[in-house]
């Protein structure tokens, strides 16, 4: 008798020791789903290209803004930037809990879109279609594919220049 007593303790050991475990592996998945740092990062392929005859630009400061609504990309509270490589595409990476608008400015260059500080881009629609700012620089159009956000950019005048 005493030895089936002690079988049936450790039995009962053993099973509150994986009742433990599986507690502990459940409240760590929720903790890790609910975090957004550990969310899985999106890749957003950026090409600045010049606006009037669409040749990619090399080495170019890319200053990104980024926030959850169009309102929090236009304060300019978050950003990040990114340098292009010799085809005038740059890898920008977000949190999608984190990000679902942007708006992309080039250093010394001029937006080819009317009110530039007005426009903001969903990556919504980046990762599903792909997206290309307006371009009122010229006719100059580029084909979008999902994941490629294009923005079209020119040399500032001398006036513009003396502005800034």
């Amino acid at each position: 008798m005493l030895i089936s007593q002690g079988r049936v303790a450790l039995v009962n050991c053993l099973h509150m020791l994986v009742c433990w475990l599986a507690g502990i592996f459940l409240i760590h998945g929720v903790a890790m789903a609910q975090n957004p740092a550990m969310a899985k990062m999106i890749d957003i392929e950026v090409q600045s290209l010049d606006g009037r005859d669409g040749k990619p630009l090399a080495n170019q400061r890319l200053l990104v803004f980024t926030g959850m609504s169009e309102n929090a990309v236009k304060s300019h509270a978050a950003h990040t930037s990114l340098i292009t490589d010799k085809d005038g595409l740059g890898t920008l990476k977000i949190h999608p809990a984190e990000t679902q608008w942007i708006q992309v400015w080039a250093d010394g260059r001029v937006l080819c879109q009317p009110n530039p500080n007005q426009a903001v881009f969903s990556i919504a629609t980046i990762t599903s279609k792909g997206l290309a700012t307006p371009n009122t620089c010229s006719a100059l159009m580029r084909e979008r594919s999902p994941g490629h956000f294009i923005v079209f950019t020119r040399p500032a005048t001398l006036a513009e220049k003396m502005k800034q």
